[in-house]
């Protein structure tokens, strides 16, 4: 691996990137694999500060040889030959193509949208799941700085027989969108904007009631060397340097701290190889509820039988529910069951919340079934994450001759 240490270092490293594109996109890819810059020595202190952007972009332009503008992420391409043989096909390899159609069937897949949902597209370049997203019903609207993808994506369109509504704008057109839409996608792309605070502020502002953005296979990682700023591994660095491009990375504490600083809480469906294939869901802080239904996985039981969309306990002791075992970062929270009204519940149990699949308990608390009516048919327990958890999971245990009838499970965010 060479740790570049000059320009002229990194012009030679960018010339070899070249002749590896004429022999092949693997040999470019391999290219890239060989070199890298050291992150800075020295930050300004606080990430969320003026100061600290104008480092960065600062960085970029010494990188770039140019200052930065959204006009540096044009990207010149043959428009009439992208729309038959649209990237990923165009590279030619296998692997390539494999890995992109990964993350974005697991993104679909965390997306989980309801029918005809209305989801806000930024950045949808080539319009792989522009024309997925509309091929499955949904009314997308697809924002891009470059015309030419604009005009690549109405052409797919019209040949898949869908209809997209396509904006030739940078992101911040969000800032004027109008709450009308119930999801807003980045796959690939929010690297790209300058002012990642600002977008998050304006997509609250975008969103119906109800709605999620998703982060699809973004450079958002526990390992990055500092909290968030310009990438300079290899392939990285032939954008900057030849395209001008702003590729950004962030490091996991920090986006998550971003989220809740501009109302939003985040939490992530992790791919564990290739990590990049992570998705990122975030919802407005103050909506977001964690739902699971106590009749169907991932809640499952010992003592319990489950019917008619309930989890129901006769005179049951043991492990009455347990689950979901999700990741959630650090910050307050409160667990909760929801029972029934209308069922004769009795006697005694326990409500706990533990971690790493039942290795670490986080907080408990007993409860009488037959006070449950005097709080909702809801039992409730907060709990505090000093660090990001796995394996969390709320658990009912029963004690002899507890009865009910359990509806839900639920995780929710505390401010």
């Amino acid at each position: 691996m060479q740790t570049i240490r000059d320009l002229a270092e990194l012009d030679a490293k960018i010339d070899e990137c070249d002749r590896a594109e004429r022999v092949s996109d693997d040999a470019l890819r391999a290219v890239f694999g060989t070199f890298r810059m050291e992150p800075p020595a020295s930050l300004p202190p606080d990430p969320f500060s003026p100061e600290y952007r104008e480092f960065q972009l600062g960085l970029h332009r010494d990188v770039a040889g140019r200052p930065y503008s959204t006009a540096n992420e044009e990207t010149p391409f043959d428009v009439e030959r992208a729309a038959l043989r649209p990237f990923p096909f165009s590279t030619g390899s296998g692997q390539t193509a494999g890995e992109h159609f990964m993350a974005v069937e697991l993104l679909l897949r965390a997306m989980a949208l309801p029918p005809n949902a209305r989801v806000l597209e930024f950045g949808p370049g080539w319009g792989n799941t522009t024309v997925m997203l509309a091929k499955l019903g949904h009314r997308v609207t697809a924002v891009d700085i470059e015309p030419r993808f604009c005009e690549l994506i109405r052409r797919r369109a019209a040949r898949e027989g869908v209809e997209v509504e396509v904006v030739n704008a940078d992101f911040l057109w969000a800032e004027g969108a109008g709450a009308r839409f119930d999801a807003a996608l980045f796959f690939e792309c929010f690297h790209h904007c300058a002012d990642h605070l600002r977008l998050l502020r304006a997509l609250r502002g975008a969103l119906a009631p109800g709605g999620r953005v998703f982060f699809g296979a973004e450079p958002i990682t526990p390992g990055f060397p500092m909290p968030w700023g310009l990438r300079l591994d290899g392939n990285s660095l032939w954008a900057i340097r030849k395209n001008g491009w702003m590729e950004l990375g962030f490091r996991d504490d920090y986006f998550q701290q971003a989220l809740a600083r501009t109302g939003w809480f985040g939490r992530k469906h992790a791919c564990p190889d290739p990590a990049w294939l992570t998705v990122w869901e975030a919802g407005r802080r103050e909506e977001t509820v964690l739902r699971f239904p106590a009749d169907k996985p991932p809640i499952q039981t010992a003592v319990g039988q489950r019917r008619g969309g309930l989890l129901e306990f006769l005179g049951a002791e043991g492990t009455g529910a347990y689950g979901p075992y999700v990741a959630l970062p650090s910050g307050r929270y409160v667990a909760r069951l929801r029972f029934r009204a209308g069922w004769a519940a009795g006697g005694t149990a326990v409500l706990d919340v533990s971690a790493d699949v039942g290795e670490a308990r986080i907080a408990s608390k007993p409860f009488e079934a037959a006070r449950l009516a005097e709080a909702g048919m809801a039992v409730e327990l907060p709990f505090e994450a000093a660090s990001d958890l796995a394996g969390v999971e709320v658990r009912l245990f029963c004690r002899p001759g507890f009865t009910g009838a359990l509806e839900a499970v639920e995780i929710a965010p505390v401010a």
